[in-house]
């Protein structure tokens, strides 16, 4: 007969031992994750960025601010480097050298389908941008040299002058944001919508622009924030700006045809 004293006999034991038997494990994996960052590097692959835990990685510190993350890892690193995101190995090449990596590199050592179509093709549909074949995303990317090229040339930019400038006037005297002779604005939606409105009436024509109010700005908005870094690996997330981002995308934004202010 075994030993009442050798079976945890309350809830509280059994709590205690849940909870040393975690630590124990937690412990245990996080040495190994440390150990093999320091004893099993690889001398041809980027250096990896220093995290405790295998899976969460350096998620915590990328999530709250890329930009700053790529930074102090390049100021640690260099221009290479790889960090592990919620489980998943990022490599990433910044400098003019991993620009020309990146953008001019060949479809079998790069490919920017896979990394980015999961990201827009929830926020631009499918079959455009990054949800097509290769050959179809260079075409895109020619039409878009293209277009650069010729339409924001400084010459270019000179004849969109007034064109901007009506906008911008037209803007001002129908937004309800100023109305009234003083009062406060929050400035950055409001030049960005400003922007659109320009952009689409110098760049693509008076037709284009005649499509576009402010609820369009709006849905145009709700798109735009949908590019955060947690849509990389989760853009079925169940949040707020990706419940807005379907919506713009299923049909509002599509079908927008209301007629400009």
């Amino acid at each position: 007969m075994e030993s009442s004293e050798a079976i945890p006999a309350t809830l509280k034991d059994r709590f205690l031992l849940f909870m040393s038997t975690a630590a124990f494990l937690l412990a245990s994996t996080v040495l190994w994750t440390v150990l093999q960052q320091m004893l099993l590097k690889v001398p041809n692959e980027p250096p990896v960025v220093f995290h405790w835990f295998p899976l969460i990685g350096s998620a915590v510190t990328y999530g709250k601010d890329p930009f700053k993350f790529f930074f102090d890892c390049q100021a640690k690193y260099g221009d290479n480097f790889t960090f592990v995101l919620l489980g998943r190995k990022v490599t990433v090449y910044l400098g003019a050298k991993g620009n020309d990596f990146i953008f001019n590199g060949k479809h079998e050592d790069v490919n920017a389908e896979e990394i980015y179509s999961i990201l827009t093709t929830p926020i631009f549909g499918k079959g455009v941008i990054y949800d097509c074949p290769n050959s179809m995303l260079m075409e895109q990317k020619k039409a878009t040299f293209q277009f650069v090229k010729s339409g924001l040339t400084t010459s270019a930019l000179r004849k969109h002058v007034h064109l901007m400038e009506q906008e911008v006037y037209n803007y001002v005297r129908q937004s309800s944001d100023f109305k009234g002779s003083s009062g406060t604005a929050d400035f950055p939606p409001l030049m960005a919508e400003i922007t659109l409105f320009t952009a689409s009436r110098s760049l693509q024509g008076e037709e284009v622009r005649e499509k576009l109010d402010f609820s369009f700005a709006q849905l145009y908005h709700d798109l735009d924030d949908a590019f955060t870094p947690l849509n990389f690996l989760l853009p079925w997330a169940p949040l707020p700006q990706n419940r807005k981002r379907d919506i713009a995308n299923d049909g509002d934004l599509h079908g927008h045809n209301a007629k400009a202010p």
